[in-house]
């Protein structure tokens, strides 16, 4: 086999191998909107003690950065009871902090 075959099969199956045992894509992380006017992005997952950071409105969007189940609950405006709160990037102005599950959706 001259050397020129040699080196071409040798990159090509480095070039497969390479193909089958890459790590897959990170998936990225979920998004969302916030389903009200003037939600408040707060410092920890309740009312009483966080501050607030910032607020969120319908079509800033959120990325999900993480959560908290078991925290304080909160009374939805349909009159469902939610104790996840999310921590969330608002996509429009950056403010990072925690929000009650009642007043963000994932798309």
């Amino acid at each position: 086999m001259n050397t020129k075959r040699t080196a071409v099969t040798a990159a090509a199956v480095l070039t497969l191998l390479g193909t089958l045992f890459s790590s897959p894509a990170t998936a990225a992380p979920p998004q969302g909107d916030f389903t009200a006017t003037g939600v408040k992005i707060r410092s920890s997952y309740n009312t009483t003690t966080s501050s607030v950071r910032g607020h969120g409105n319908p079509g800033d969007g959120y990325t999900w950065m993480g959560g908290q189940s078991n925290a304080e609950a909160v009374r939805c405006p349909d009159g469902s009871v939610k104790d996840h709160w999310t921590y969330v990037h608002n996509n429009r102005t950056g403010v990072e902090g925690y929000v009650s599950d009642c007043f963000i959706r994932e798309f």
